[in-house]
Formats: C-alpha cells, structure tokens, sequence
C-alpha cells in the first residue's frame, strides 16, 4: 500500500505548531513591544525549544519503523 510519511494527525500538529508560532511572535511585537534583536532571539528559542516538542514524537516514530 502506498505510503505518504506523515499521518494527518502529525501534519495536523506541525500546522497547529506553525500558527501558534506565529501568533506568540506577532504577540509579542503587537502587544508587549518586542522589536529589534529581542525579537530575534525570542523567535529563535520559541522556533527550536517548540519545534523539538513536535518533531521528537514523529522522529521516534520514523527510526522504530
């Protein structure tokens, strides 16, 4: 049977992820004012600290199989 890679729950989760990225960024420069470098940097931890919290579960799952 043909295989696709990511199940829709998992491409349900990277897209949820994705949007609420955006939201806590565009949150934190509309409403807390965070410009400039500090924004930078929030949007590098919030990307990478989030990012792992979904990608590992999918990871595990490609390398068992």
């Amino acid at each position: 049977m043909f295989r696709r890679g990511l199940s829709w729950k998992e491409t349900t989760a990277f897209a949820i992820w994705g949007i609420g990225v955006v939201i806590v960024l565009r949150f934190l420069y509309d409403v807390l004012g965070v410009d400039g470098l500090e924004l930078a940097i929030a949007a590098v931890v919030l990307f990478f600290g989030s990012f792992y919290a979904v990608f590992m579960p999918v990871w595990r799952r490609f390398t068992a199989e």
